[in-house]
């Protein structure tokens, strides 16, 4: 098994994914509410790059929308992209949910070519490992990024679930050197993931947007235990 990292989301191409298992992270903080919401009822998460067709999905099929730019709600959503909001399940029976925001929705996307495409996230980070060994492929670590450079947390994210691989895996993968570095990143904070997503410079700009809890939630090691797919249009467990 070979590992690569990408650091962000646009530096991945075609060539790369094919015939690989991509996981995808935006940990701060769209991967880490798409497995949040899929693991508190709602049955489906359509990820969607454009605002204008976010509404229009959502109004035309009844789906409920969230979204976020610069890391605070759109103005005229009924919900962000705070994995707290979907921690509870389902608002009003709605149970599909349609997401954009600055970077992950557009990450998932991008890794569309892959042979199967996984949300990852340090919530999620034994279970999403777990899913990729068994699929028996070589693994593409897909990092969202922030406004098209290097993001910290998203590293940190894909650290914890390579800690995961190399736990689990019957014989250890060889990885390039973005994602061992991303291993020691993990390993260096493995006993408090919240003190690297603070470290971050995202981390700490939503802690200046009074979004404290979030990261409190973002960094809750193996939380969940599932691996939602991207099916090429949409997500579910």
């Amino acid at each position: 098994m070979n590992i690569k990292l990408f650091p962000v989301a646009s530096a991945v191409s075609a060539d790369a994914l094919s015939g690989a298992t991509a996981i995808v992270f935006d940990v701060l903080r769209a991967t880490s509410t798409i497995v949040t919401a899929l693991s508190s009822g709602y049955r489906r998460v359509y990820p969607v790059v454009n605002v204008n067709e976010a509404m229009q999905m959502a109004r035309e099929r009844g789906f409920c929308l969230a979204g976020e730019r610069g890391g605070q709600k759109i103005t005229g959503f009924p919900l962000g992209n705070s994995p707290l909001e979907f921690s509870t399940g389902p608002v009003a029976g709605a149970d599909i949910l349609v997401l954009t925001t600055s970077n992950g929705t557009a990450a998932i996307r991008s890794a569309a070519a892959a042979e199967k495409v996984l949300t990852g996230s340090i919530i999620n980070a034994r279970a999403v490992a777990r899913a990729a060994i068994y699929e028996g492929r070589n693994i593409v670590l897909v990092c969202a990024g922030s406004g098209g450079l290097y993001s910290l947390d998203d590293i940190l994210g894909a650290g914890f679930v390579l800690m995961e691989i190399v736990a689990a895996a019957d014989t250890a993968p060889a990885m390039d050197d973005q994602a061992l570095a991303a291993l020691c990143l993990a390993r260096y904070y493995k006993q408090d993931p919240l003190a690297g997503l603070m470290d971050s410079n995202h981390g700490k700009k939503l802690l200046g947007l009074g979004l404290k809890n979030d990261l409190y939630w973002c960094a809750r090691l193996n939380l969940y235990d599932t691996a939602p797919i991207f099916q090429g249009n949409y997500i579910e467990n």
